[in-house]
């Protein structure tokens, strides 16, 4: 068989099989968009001119002459698909040029569509003779022909630029590329046609055969583009399988095993007398032992090339689900927000979510953290998942018009449950890729994983998280048993010796006149021990454990209460107090004598703080979705350095030059036991205690 037809016969099947796989894939996508069917139809016209080729090229091999009926077959499919070729080539690329905000009006729509179509009905008689490029009817009928040949081209070079206008607009590289890719194939195609046909290059010597057979399987290159940049790139939506492809190349294998092997061997026995048989087996036996090396490094060629940016993102997913596997989990949040960049970065959507579902509300990861989503805007969802549902949620695929609109809210294509201890506790949205592209199915099921490994780390967080609080209440606990311990021993060595000196030196002073000049002294050292009794006081009340003397009581009156005693010192300091509460507050049940000594810690400690002209508001509000009740101590001094804030709280740590560091540290103290919180917010305008009273759960 002469390599003409083994070059046919190999390139036709190719071109056959290519473009009917492209066309049935192409039909079973979802949501086609006009331009889409139309490019779907220009698929089957492609493919029907290689099937009809492929027919009429095997019925001669195979039965060694023309037989008419099957001839005839196979010329009608050919000729109707090369006729109606490049009127939805240039359809095809109108339709594009229309769904990238080119806007004409519909009455000039079908004045365009009818130019495009108009030549297909006077062309179609000649177009048998044209491609068998029959000298005669060429001569014929020329005044038809070459026409033919420039809509052809023309139809080519529209479809050419307009891809590289729509090249310009593409917002992704990877679409940019295809699109140039095309617009230099077909510019190619176009001049090799024009060269071969109408400059009569098949007419020149031992090439020009070759010259008809390129023109005529020039219609798969623009194909084989294509179904490149879909199998590397994801190019638009189209779902190829590795084994569709690894199909398609046994079956070029085989071709050219029958084709080049077998032919050549035969060629080998008629010129030099060699046994074909024993060439052919000398060929299996070394394919049969190379094979397992051929089909690694064809494989491993092939991830890099065809499918590199599958075998990225499956390589970025399965690494992604071994670090949130192996995080220690110090900080959840860090380690979430690392995941969510990932996965965006692996699979190129546009939108990534996590949605953290808590009691009464939500927390956001990702792109949306800063939308206003409640609880309520995903109650359908969270419903759906209610009762363990282990799926993903495809947009296209749900029919509950609620979860889709909530789904639309989020930007989400697909949604991934993230549970707990078989509990909804946040859901991963996936929204539309970069490309047009929907997650593959492999990288559905990692993602899947990934959610269950994100359940699982937050899961082990929350562990962590207890196991943190617990050794700290153990480190504080032994705090306080120690400083018991050393106030034990404080008020025996300290406080009797204190009371001693300080009885013996009342006493002198009432041995001296009142004009002597040591009673000033004395009364120095007097206050001295008054100051020291007070710390080891202090000292002895932190170790002291909380009372459990608890009373129906307002908070109105305890602070009341203590501003009796406070404002005198107030007033003094010409500093203004503001007592805000209304007697409408509920009742709480507490520790009468511990929150009145709270208030007065506070509210002294902002005299302190206040300069003179200052003053200091005491306000309270009424939290009921929450349960508590929320006063606020706020004065105007010149607040609390940023670097203190965190540790005020803390035994012995103080910011005046004669405090003991123990006042505030007595106040959070007394409320925990009261299951009460303080927090503390400061400015350079001043400062704000925050407490935070229950009402409720303090029901004896």
């Amino acid at each position: 068989m002469p390599l003409y037809e083994i070059i046919s016969v190999i390139g036709f099947i190719v071109g056959t099989i290519l473009h009917i796989v492209l066309s049935v894939l192409i039909g079973q996508r979802k949501h086609k968009k006009r331009s889409e069917f139309i490019f779907q139809f220009l698929v089957i016209s492609v493919a029907m001119w290689h099937l009809g080729n492929t027919v009429y090229l095997f019925s001669s091999i195979l039965f060694g002459k023309n037989l008419f009926p099957v001839n005839f077959i196979a010329d009608a499919i050919s000729y109707a698909g090369i006729g109606f070729m490049p009127s939805l080539l240039l359809h095809t690329a109108i339709s594009f040029l229309y769904e990238n905000s080119l806007t004409i009006r519909r009455p000039l729509q079908k004045l365009v569509l009818l130019a495009i179509y108009s030549p297909v009905l006077p062309f179609s008689f000649v177009i048998k003779k044209f491609i068998h490029l029959e000298e005669s009817y060429l001569v014929a009928h020329s005044q038809l022909v070459k026409p033919f040949i420039v809509w052809l081209i023309v139809a080519l070079l529209i479809s050419a630029y307009i891809s590289k206008w729509l090249a310009k607009n593409a917002e992704e590289k990877e679409e940019q590329k295809f699109l140039m890719a095309i617009f230099w194939v077909l510019i190619t195609i176009a001049v090799f046609i024009g060269f071969t046909v109408i400059l009569e290059g098949r007419k020149m010597a031992y090439i020009g055969d070759y010259l008809v057979l390129v023109s005529m399987l020039s219609s798969i290159f623009p194909s084989i583009v294509f179904s490149y940049y879909v199998y590397r790139y994801n190019y638009m939506e189209f779902v190829f399988r590795r084994s569709i492809f690894y199909s398609f190349l046994t079956l070029v294998i085989i071709c050219l095993y029958y084709f080049g092997i077998k032919q050549f061997s035969k060629f080998m026995e008629t010129k030099y007398a060699i046994h074909s048989k024993t060439m052919e087996a000398v060929f299996v036996i070394n394919l049969v032992f190379w094979f397992p090396t051929i089909k690694e490094k064809s494989q491993r060629l092939f991830r890099k090339v065809i499918f590199f940016r599958s075998s990225d993102t499956e390589y970025l997913l399965n690494e992604l689900n071994h670090v949130i596997s192996t995080d220690p989990l110090v900080n959840i949040t860090a380690l979430l927000e690392n995941v969510i960049f990932s996965i965006k970065k692996a699979t190129s959507v546009k939108t990534i979510n996590l949605v953290l579902i808590k009691k009464d509300r939500i927390q956001i990861i990702g792109d949306k953290k800063n939308d206003v989503i409640s609880l309520s805007n995903l109650h359908n969802i969270i419903q759906f998942y209610s009762s363990g549902e282990l799926v993903e949620l495809n947009r296209y695929e749900v029919k509950d018009a609620a979860v889709i609109s909530e789904m639309r809210l989020l930007e989400a294509i697909f949604i991934f449950p993230v549970f707990v201890n078989r509990r909804l506790k946040g859901i991963l949205c996936m929204g539309r890729a970069k490309r047009g592209m929907p997650i593959a199915s492999d990288n559905l099921d990692q993602l899947m994983i990934i959610a269950n490994e994100i359940g699982s780390a937050l899961e082990k967080s929350k562990i962590i998280e207890e196991k943190l609080l617990l050794e700290r209440k153990m480190l504080e606990n032994e705090k306080l048993s120690s400083l018991g311990r050393l106030s034990t021993s404080v008020a025996h060595e300290v406080k009797n010796p204190l009371s001693s000196i300080k009885a013996i030196v009342q006493a002198m002073c009432e041995d001296l006149e009142k004009e002597h000049p040591l009673q000033k002294d004395l009364d120095i050292i007097v206050g001295e021990i008054d100051r020291l009794n007070k710390v080891v006081n202090q000292l002895l009340l932190y170790a002291k454990p909380g009372g459990n003397i608890q009373e129906q009581i307002k908070i109105k009156e305890v602070i009341d209460s203590t501003l009796v005693v406070l404002n005198h010192e107030a007033r003094q300091n010409n500093i203004a107090i503001f007592c805000n509460i209304s007697e409408a507050l509920p009742l709480i049940y507490a520790d009468k004598a511990a929150l009145k000594e709270v208030f007065f810690n506070l509210i002294h400690n902002a005299i302190q703080a206040t300069p003179p002209s200052g003053k200091i508001s005491i306000d309270a509000d009424l939290i009921p979705t929450k349960h508590f009740i929320q006063i606020k101590v706020t004065d105007t001094g010149h607040g609390i350095p940023q670097d203190s804030l965190q540790k005020i709280f803390d035994p012995f740590f103080t910011t005046k030059q004669t405090g003991t560091g123990l006042g505030l540290s007595v106040v959070k103290k007394k409320l925990e036991d009261m299951h009460a919180t303080i927090h503390v917010e400061s400015n350079g305008n001043g400062t704000t205690f925050v407490i935070d009273v229950p009402f409720e759960q303090m029901q004896p």
